[in-house]
């Protein structure tokens, strides 16, 4: 059965926020001034954006599918915002665009599924 909880709807969204540090770094050469944002931190963020979007709402879920494209590196040091926003509904079957940004610059894109779940 679908949820049907009070404001639950396409549209809600949240953002985190993310500073680039220790076991959220890659680095393609091994030295530690190449160091970027990896895509496996990435996604992670993604992934609790989509979830801290429907925490009030909804009391557990999983994720069952990632398309997401990593475009741009963000160095360590920074701080990247990640977003989600709830754009489909299928009975219990959830889909978000998900963005991660580095001020003006788009790092990563694309969309996240998660299915309701109970307990």
């Amino acid at each position: 059965m679908p949820p049907d909880p009070e404001g639950f709807s396409i549209g809600l969204s949240a953002t985190r926020t993310l500073l680039i540090e220790g076991s959220k770094l890659y680095s393609p050469t091994g030295k530690d001034e190449h160091a970027v944002l990896s895509s496996p931190a990435m996604i992670m963020e993604m992934e609790l954006a989509c979830v801290d979007s429907i925490r009030s709402y909804i009391p557990a879920s999983v994720g069952f599918h990632v398309d997401v494209k990593h475009i741009a590196p963000a160095p360590a040091g920074v701080t990247v915002e990640t977003s989600a926003t709830l754009i489909e509904i299928d009975g219990r079957k959830l889909r978000f665009k998900v963005e991660t940004t580095f001020g003006k610059i788009l790092i990563g894109t694309g969309a996240h599924r998660r299915a309701i779940i109970d307990y």
